[in-house]
């Protein structure tokens, strides 16, 4: 039987449906191709640390953006924050900090950025809890230097950047809404800012504050011994100084403590929704890619959330009154004035010497450097010249000659206090010599105290010398058990005379 041959399968016409296989196939290309569109559509975002050494950003970086191994010092530092979602197909944000404020540093901030980055770049300002009389020094300084780097970087970027931000920014701060569940239907209703709001930072760039070692707050009370409701009023004094701040700057403030470990992440969400949140979205009601559904914080002392555009002047003098923003927003431009441009009035007030009236300065100085004490010692021969002449001085009335010949006349036998130990021609010579006419004195007066002993007076030298008398004894009788006489040839022992009193 012959073999049938194949059926020929029709051919796809227009009329002729997809196979199903087909069809998850070409899906699955156009998924690829939109994910690919998108990723290239979206740019790549940064976020510039700044921070002094030893303000906890290490501790901060491996909270927000992951444990990270362990690194050697550089001269610029370069992390990557992703995001949670594993299937987002949002590119990794670069987090670049210097070790510190020095020029040398700060100057490769900018080579470490791409081009015109200033409509893709945020500035994460990092204070220390636990070091509270510098929080507005380093303060007042990183914001003068993000000021200059955004002037640059408008400078360098032909493109009017630096006022499409500015209206962003302010735009980012009208539409701000108080997290609800309720649906939000009026969208067009736009207020305009409030006092003291984003009077500066004209670039509009995105700032965030953190203070670090929030929960070291009440161990610094105790160590300044301001416990109880003094220091409190002290720390909330310190909040409404910073949130004014952060109010002229359109910047939002973080408290970070490893005691409330929700604070990391916070800080992690707001970063992506300020990096990638739009004034836009926010006026059309559309989904936003990375929302921040969570309510401001200013009553957990340790877990302080203020976002951007949440704030007002009188939200912040409810805190905790009397509290004048006003005093403090000129007080911080007079100080701005005075480090960038040196214009400061002389008899203002800054907000260094507004600060210093409240918070005392815990800082210890610096030890002074061992290397560079100069230390000028005495020649030795000045010295000893300067010891001989305190001696002659204390020996004017002859003491020490007077003693050496009271030995050697009474009790010159007694071992090597024999008869001239201390008469020698050499000592004689040189007592003469140092004592002058002091030697003959001596010798007069010595003479005259003899004969007053043989009338028999008692004087106070009456004791030492029966003291010497009695050790006298005492060796001559071991010499005579030495040469091996009896008890009886040893020599009698004298009684020890009374001391008249």
């Amino acid at each position: 039987m012959a073999a049938t041959p194949p059926r020929r399968q029709p051919t796809a016409g227009p009329s002729t449906p997809v196979p199903a296989r087909s069809e998850g196939r070409e899906d699955l290309w156009a998924d690829i191709l939109r994910s690919a569109d998108r990723a290239n559509a979206l740019p790549r975002k940064n976020v510039v640390l700044l921070s002094e050494r030893h303000r906890g950003r290490a501790h901060l970086l491996d909270k927000v953006v992951g444990k990270r191994r362990a690194r050697q010092p550089l001269a610029i530092g370069y992390d990557l924050l992703t995001s949670d979602d594993r299937d987002d197909d949002t590119p990794p944000v670069s987090v670049v900090y210097p070790p510190s404020s020095h020029p040398s540093f700060l100057r490769l901030v900018d080579t470490s950025l791409p081009p015109h980055p200033l409509p893709n770049t945020a500035v994460v300002i990092v204070l220390d809890w636990s070091k509270p009389s510098t929080m507005v020094r380093e303060l007042l300084a990183w914001l003068g230097w993000v000021d200059a780097w955004a002037a640059r970087a408008a400078l360098a970027d032909t493109s009017a950047a630096g006022d499409e931000m500015h209206e962003r920014l302010q735009s980012h701060l009208q539409h701000y809404t108080e997290p609800t569940t309720a649906p939000l239907t009026n969208y067009g209703a736009v207020l305009p800012l409030g006092q003291g709001s984003l009077t500066r930072n004209p670039a509009g760039v995105p700032i965030v504050v953190v203070c670090t070692r929030a929960d070291q707050m009440d161990a610094l009370g105790d160590e300044m011994g301001m416990k109880g409701g003094g220091w409190e009023e002290r720390t909330d004094w310190i909040q409404q100084v910073l949130r004014t701040v952060c109010l002229s700057y359109g910047a939002a403030l973080f408290y970070t403590a490893p005691t409330q470990p929700q604070t990391y992440s916070l800080l992690r969400e707001y970063l992506f929704h300020r990096l990638y949140s739009s004034p836009q979205t926010k006026v059309e009601g559309a989904p936003q890619r990375f929302p921040f559904p969570h309510r401001a914080n200013v009553l957990d002392r340790d877990a302080v959330m203020v976002p951007a555009g949440w704030d007002s002047w009188g939200k912040i003098t409810i805190l905790r009154e009397p509290f004048d923003p006003a005093r403090v927003a000129k007080a911080w431009d007079v100080s701005s004035r005075s480090t960038q441009e040196g214009e400061g009035e002389a008899e203002a007030e800054g907000i260094e010497d507004l600060w210093a009236t409240m918070i005392p300065d815990m800082e210890r100085p610096a030890a002074p450097n061992p290397a560079a004490v100069a230390v000028t010692s005495e020649p030795e021969q000045g010295f000893l010249q300067r010891q001989l002449d305190s001696l002659v001085k204390s020996d004017a009335k002859g003491v020490f000659r007077r003693a050496a010949e009271t030995v050697d006349e009474r009790y010159g036998v007694v071992g090597p206090m024999g008869t001239g130990g201390l008469s020698l021609p050499g000592v004689e010579k040189a007592m003469a010599e140092m004592e002058g006419n002091a030697a003959e004195d001596a010798a007069a007066r010595f003479h005259a105290r003899k004969d007053s002993k043989a009338a028999g007076p008692t004087s106070p030298d009456r004791s030492s010398t029966v003291q010497n008398e009695a050790l006298h004894n005492f060796f001559q009788g071991l010499l005579a058990k030495k040469q091996g006489t009896a008890s009886a040839n040893a020599t009698p022992t004298k009684a020890a005379p009374k001391v008249a009193k």
